[in-house]
């Protein structure tokens, strides 16, 4: 019986996310400038262990939702700081990777969905992925891309990551 559920969710997870994936996504000046400001800065600081840059991705103000529930960022920041500390400390680094099902945006607002694979690479070499879909609610705030609000949704399949285009 849980196996049959199990398959089901994947099921759901895949139509869900096929489904997305057909509306257009966004190519916009806006879009490019999203990759340069968030993206490209959160691949960068993952992989550096920079708390305080990744930080500067985010609104003041920004709100995670996980399913453990809603937090301010700047908790949140600090929790993935110390995190990263610890990483760092036993020997062990990460690296994220995105790719987006859905993307549309304005000059002054963007929301965009899809997954991350979130990988960590203990001391000896040894890789482990995770795959987590997300939607981003980002403003354009004193001339830059921020983000307001990060919504994390449960582990998906690397069949799931699979079906998106990079």
């Amino acid at each position: 019986m849980n196996q049959k559920i199990a398959t089901l969710g994947i099921l759901f997870l895949l139509a869900f996310t096929c489904d997305a994936f057909s509306a257009e996504t966004n190519n916009s000046i806006s879009t490019n400038e999203i990759n340069r400001q968030v993206w490209d800065v959160i691949v960068e600081t993952v992989s550096n262990a920079d708390i305080v840059k990744m930080g500067a991705t985010y609104a003041t103000d920004a709100v995670l939702v996980s399913p453990a529930g809603t937090n301010p960022i700047k908790n949140v920041l600090q929790r993935w700081g110390q995190d990263m500390q610890k990483a760092k400390k036993n020997g062990s680094k990460a690296t994220v990777a995105f790719r987006f099902s859905h993307r549309q945006d304005n000059a002054e607002t963007a929301f965009e969905s899809g997954l991350f694979q979130y990988t960590v690479i203990d001391k000896a070499g040894i890789e482990k992925s995770g795959y987590y879909p997300f939607e981003q609610l980002l403003i354009k705030q004193d001339g830059s891309w921020r983000i307001l609000m990060e919504h994390q949704l449960p582990e998906a399949s690397k069949q799931v990551w699979d079906a998106l285009p990079y």
